[in-house]
């Protein structure tokens, strides 16, 4: 099929369909030139998914060190209902204080995606397990089980969840504040909103991730570094502006 030659008329029905509000930061970082804004909107379409593929893994690498430490804490406390003491599988037998601070309607909403997740799957019918469970959890489960002003938090801080940053060398707060840009860094582009101004914010974040993964273990953060996207992407962006510098991504 030949590809068709895209004029005024095809850029002025995608920019419609896009609609003004949703274009208007590409136009004006364009000075107002439609099939500019449009070239940068795909950029940026491109961008989120490099970001996204980036973010993907950080919050498997988060979740799976966070996971392993509160399996250990929560075998270790004692059930005062029964006696006995709680199960490694903290999401099927949560301590009390886990279930307060995980939240148990974040649990229970976690559990029925897994359920329908079990269900859609190709192994056929199952129990479903811990680890199903934790595959349904948020981003935000992460980044809210860090410590804060909450007793709670910190005492499964210092209890717990710490062990998970056996590499950590700078004040705990410098990376709640750092796991919480790409938290919300996540919801940008969850929300299909744009990354403009593009270079210097995905650049902080690149920092950011680097910092977070090389706590946890530094031959992970290098594997990250060394096989994102972004810095391509800054590379390719199509237009420079005072906010969006083109160039590579430094790793500093």
């Amino acid at each position: 099929m030949a590809v068709p030659t895209l004029t005024a008329t095809h850029h002025r029905a995608v920019a419609t369909l896009l609609s003004a509000p949703r274009l208007a930061p590409y136009l004006r970082a364009c000075g107002g030139n439609v099939r500019a804004a449009l070239t940068l909107y795909q950029w940026n379409v491109e961008m989120s998914s490099a970001v996204y593929k980036m973010l993907h893994l950080v919050e498997v690498f988060l979740r799976n060190a966070i996971d392993a430490e509160l399996r250990i804490w929560n075998s270790t406390q004692v059930d005062p209902r029964t006696g006995r003491a709680h199960a490694a599988e903290w999401l099927l037998d949560p301590s009390r204080l886990i279930e307060r601070v995980v939240r148990r309607d974040e649990i229970d909403k976690a559990t029925r995606r897994a359920v329908l997740a079990v269900r859609d799957s190709s192994t056929g019918p199952r129990a479903v397990t811990h680890d199903d469970i934790l595959a349904q959890m948020m981003f935000g489960t992460w980044r809210f089980l860090l410590p804060s002003k909450d007793p709670g938090r910190r005492f499964l801080w210092r209890s717990a969840i710490s062990m998970a940053f056996p590499h950590l060398d700078r004040p705990v707060a410098d990376l709640v504040r750092d796991v919480d840009g790409l938290y919300r860094l996540r919801n940008r582009i969850a929300h299909l909103e744009p990354l403009l101004p593009g270079g210097a914010v995905v650049k902080r974040h690149l920092r950011a991730t680097r910092r977070v993964l090389e706590a946890v273990d530094p031959s992970a953060a290098q594997w990250l570094v060394s096989h994102q996207t972004v810095s391509s992407m800054i590379a390719e962006m199509p237009v420079a502006t005072p906010e969006m510098p083109n160039g590579p991504l430094s790793d500093n």
